[in-house]
Order: C-alpha cells, then structure tokens, then sequence
C-alpha cells in the first residue's frame, strides 16, 4: 500500500514537471507626440519581444499589425486634417480655433510565450460637440502566429449561456445604461489566465455620458464556453 502510494506521487512528480513552462513576454512601452498647426497626435502603445528568436519572431507579426492600424488612423487623420484646414487658407479668420486630435494607448491582458491579449483604446477629436471613443482588441496565438476571432475565444453557440453570465456580472449601480450587455454587442474582447473581459463602447448600452462599459467574466464560469485552454 505504502509502495503503492510513493510511486503515484512519483509519477505525478514527473507528470507536472514535463508540463510546458508559461514564459511571460518582455513588453517595452513605446511613446510617440506630434503636434503641428492642424492636429495633435499622442501615441503610447506596447511592444512584445522574447528572448526566443522563434517567439521574437512571431512577436514582430503582432507588433507589425498593431503598428499598422496605428499608422493607418494616423494617416487617416492628418489627411483630412489637411483636406479640412485648407478651405480657410484664404479666409485665416474663418478657421476653427480647435486642432484634430488622436490619442491612442492600450490595455495588456495577457503576455506570454501562448498567448497575447491587449486592447487598443483609440480617441479621436475631428470637430463637433466631442470626441469619439474606439477600441480594437487583438488576440493572438504566439506560437501559431494566429489571431483569433471571438469564436475562436468563445463557443457563439451557447451564446444564451454566455449571455446569462454577462447579465449576472454587469455592474450598472447608477442606472445609467438602459441596455443589457449581450456578446453580439461586445465591441472587444479579451482574456487573460482567469477572466474573459468583454467590452462596449460609447451609445451601445447607454447614452454617450455613460461611457464605455466593461464586463468581467471568470473563465472557470464560462467552463467548456471558453475556447481557448
């Protein structure tokens, strides 16, 4: 019995030490500020690197991505800046007295050698009674160099399921959203090790003053719901 007992630990000993070690990932911030007469543009944004030239590798395909769109709403902005600004190069008295403006920073979620999970939270000023809040979420398979969809994080489904789970831990004390959080509604999603984060931006639940609205389920709720392991 004794003998029995000591070679199962044993082996679970051995079971757990061939489990793949989680390495997390070196994340660098990186800032960039332009200001000119037409517009203001701040960016801070994250960086992933490993020590590991084969995930180093697969970083540089996320970090391009991100640095992608981030240079395409730059680009985008800066032109119709221009496009804008340039009907008053004749009449210097007629033009606002306000500038364009983007301001882009993110959320990191999850960082490791399995998967990254971060939020971009992007601000944009192009005129009129306020700016406008957006965010992109991408979610990706390191070792794969995948990025997944939401239904590839979650099972769309059980999409009833995942619902009552959103409804159940919605947080809404003041009233001010008059919508329940529902996953065809989220606009980002993103996941670490023990929590799915579901997000809806500005008018999606409530009027512009309630902002944006953040929904946090516990992975081991979502159970067999969640995709990824």
């Amino acid at each position: 019995m004794k003998s029995t007992l000591i070679m199962a630990i044993g082996l679970a000993l051995v079971f757990v030490g061939c489990q793949p070690k989680v390495q997390n990932l070196n994340v660098k911030q990186e800032h960039s500020e332009v200001t000119s007469e037409d517009c203001d543009i701040r960016i801070d944004r994250s960086v992933f690197s490993a020590a590991d030239e084969t995930i180093n590798k697969s970083c540089m395909v996320l970090n391009g991505k991100i640095e992608k769109l981030v240079n395409d709403l730059k680009d985008s902005l800066r032109a119709d800046a221009t496009e804008l600004f340039q009907t008053f190069a004749d009449k210097p008295d007629e033009r606002p007295d306000w500038k364009y403006e983007l301001m882009v920073d993110d959320s990191v979620f999850m960082a490791t050698d399995q998967f990254i999970s971060v939020r971009l939270r992007v601000y944009s000023f192009t005129g009129g009674a306020h700016g406008m809040t957006t965010y992109y979420s991408f979610n990706y398979d390191v070792k794969n160099q995948k990025f997944l969809t939401n239904k590839e994080i979650l099972n769309y489904a059980h999409a009833a399921q995942i619902n009552t789970l959103l409804k159940a831990n919605f947080k809404n004390p003041d009233g001010c959203f008059t919508m329940e959080p529902t996953l065809d509604l989220a606009g980002a999603i993103n996941f670490n090790a023990t929590s799915v984060y579901f997000l809806y931006g500005q008018y999606v639940l409530g009027a512009y003053a309630c902002g944006s609205a953040e929904v946090v389920v516990p992975r081991a709720a979502l159970k067999g719901d969640i995709l990824i392991k």
